[in-house]
């Protein structure tokens, strides 16, 4: 026994025995020494369990601490940055493309693009800043009036920049009634939409500017074709006498936002489609549930729609004088006017909205909460990559840009126009 060969007898001092554990310095004996040194063995062996349960205990403790603290900072370090914009729905294919090359070089940045009405995209963001929320970054729109117009009076921004063109035309869906007639020239879109049973549609004009402008189509039509005819050197046309009350039935304030069948002014039996925004019509004519629409060239060419041109005096996109009248084309433009919701109220308040050429603006929030980064998105799209990509899809880039208040700008975009 490992015990009894170490020790046969022991002799302890006081000091010794105290040291131990033991009351006096008497000879120990050979069973006492088994004894003490059994009791200095549980002792060695009390410590030994005691330190390797504090062990396990720091063990256990610290297992758990990672594997709260590990997604924190997994978390932390995968977490990006938000870009977030406001859109034009017409907007939607070019600044998808935009937002892939700029996430491809700005590898922790994630942006967030919403597409909408223009006016409904900014009401939004008014909206949502009034609630004390974070507003977008940019906001984008199909018509650049509707930034000064809405955002600068409360201070939401201070400059715009018009960088689009763009134009209207009549879009079809294949094997269209009477769509082959229009193509060879032997009826008019107008006297289709009047005196065919066909269900054509437009976007509502208090959330789209997409929306107010189909309605400036038609007046015009009805000016240029039929009321100012004769004066323009035309021959009038009685398809459309009476157009804007026959395809636009209603009061000022219904005019393009009910929609359906008026027996009265279209006996044929046409329709009247009426939808939140522009693109949202596209789903319809592609299913065949509609017939035609009014679109963007741009909205049709991104999405391979069959649409017909619309001539320079009625498309609101042409610049400079009418050929052989002494009036431009802005001069007859602005002849058409929609009354536009501006405030829901109650009582909603509305604002006149005339015929321009179609242009499109975008601006940077004054209280963006990633102001940099939308100063580096907003210099993608002017640049020459940017202009690339909107002409690809349809929108003829505006050159030179144009703003309202260049000093308001921040630096490095003052550098690109």
């Amino acid at each position: 026994m490992f015990f009894r060969k170490k020790y046969s007898t022991v002799s302890l001092t006081l000091s010794e025995a105290k040291g131990r554990g033991l009351g006096d310095s008497s000879p120990v004996a050979q069973n006492d020494v088994i004894e003490i040194e059994g009791c200095l063995m549980e002792g060695r062996i009390a410590r030994l369990t005691t330190s390797l349960r504090a062990k396990r205990s720091n063990l256990i403790a610290g297992v758990i601490f990672l594997l709260l603290v590990m997604p924190l900072v997994a978390g932390c370090t995968l977490q990006k940055e938000r870009l977030t914009i406001y859109h034009a729905g017409s907007l939607a294919v070019p600044f998808s493309q935009l937002k892939a090359e700029f996430e491809s070089t700005h590898s922790n940045v994630e942006v967030l693009c919403e597409s909408g009405g223009s006016a409904t995209m900014i009401n939004k963001a008014i909206t949502v800043a009034e609630a004390g929320e974070t507003p977008p970054d940019i906001i984008a729109s199909a018509d650049y009036k509707l930034i000064p117009d809405r955002l600068y009076g409360d201070g939401y921004a201070d400059w715009y920049i018009a960088f689009a063109r763009n134009k209207m035309v009549l879009c079809y869906r294949d094997n269209a009634p009477a769509s082959d007639e229009i193509l060879n020239g032997t009826r008019t879109w107008y006297d289709v939409l009047r005196n065919a049973p066909v269900k054509y549609g437009h976007s509502k004009p208090d959330d789209d500017p997409c929306g107010y402008r189909t309605l400036m189509v038609i007046q015009l039509t009805q000016k240029y074709y039929y009321d100012e005819a004769a004066e323009l050197g035309l021959v009038p046309d009685g398809d459309a006498d009476g157009l804007y009350d026959a395809l636009i039935p209603g009061s000022d304030h219904e005019r393009g936002r009910i929609g359906g069948i008026n027996e009265t002014r279209r006996p044929s039996g046409s329709v009247e489609v009426v939808k939140s925004k522009s693109v949202e019509l596209i789903a319809s004519l592609q299913s065949g549930d509609l017939d035609y629409a009014f679109e963007y060239r741009s909205v049709a060419v991104q999405h391979g729609l069959n649409f017909i041109e619309l001539g320079d005096v009625i498309n609101l996109c042409q610049q400079g004088e009418i050929s052989g009248t002494n009036i431009t084309y802005e001069e007859f433009y602005q002849e058409a006017s929609v009354q536009v919701m501006k405030e829901p109220g109650p009582p909603p308040t509305y604002k006149t909205e005339s015929g321009e050429p179609i242009v499109y603006g975008i601006t940077i929030l004054k209280n963006a909460e990633n102001k940099d980064l939308a100063v580096e998105f907003v210099e993608l799209l002017l640049s020459g990559e940017g202009h690339n990509v909107m002409e690809l899809n349809g929108q003829l880039f505006i050159e030179p840009l144009l703003c309202d208040y260049p000093e308001n700008l921040p630096v490095p975009i003052k550098e690109v126009l």
